[in-house]
């Protein structure tokens, strides 16, 4: 499994507005493009998706702009990787929509089951109020709620 560049950049993204969270204030479209160092376009593609959540409001005018529309508590590393990933699974032969054949005679179904289902729980138990917590270079708090 390997997390796309809009989630890597959607999670900076959300950071950013939630660092900004205490002044309520907007943050600018051509701010987050250059503090992110992203295309304008693909940062619009990103809001869309934060914005279709409801985690991301924006607001017109002169002094409009991306503004944080949740509690940084609320959205955890995994609602986010589901947001733009879809549903964290190693292997889409056990979901039960797309079984194969095999699956019930299967010695890895249960083995890859097992390990998206610890990576959703891990995932689970990190949120944004954490990350913004950390210090570059931190491990101490993650490892410690992990």
């Amino acid at each position: 499994m390997k997390i796309s560049t809009k989630t890597r950049y959607g999670l900076r993204i959300i950071l950013q507005l939630t660092e900004t969270l205490s002044g309520e204030k907007a943050v600018k479209g051509k701010d987050i493009v250059r503090e992110q160092g992203i295309s304008e376009p693909y940062m619009e593609q990103i809001m869309i998706k934060l914005r279709q959540a409801k985690w991301v409001v924006t607001e017109r005018g002169c002094q409009g702009g991306y503004k944080l529309n949740v509690a940084p508590g609320n959205i955890t590393v995994l609602d986010l990787i589901e947001l733009f990933e879809g549903p964290v699974e190693l292997v889409s032969c056990s979901r039960r929509d797309r079984r194969c054949k095999r699956f019930n005679g299967c010695r890895t179904a249960v083995l890859w089951q097992l390990l998206s289902e610890s990576f959703r729980k891990e995932a689970k138990k990190v949120n944004l109020t954490q990350i913004i917590e950390l210090e570059p270079g931190e491990r101490n708090i993650l490892h410690e709620s992990l």
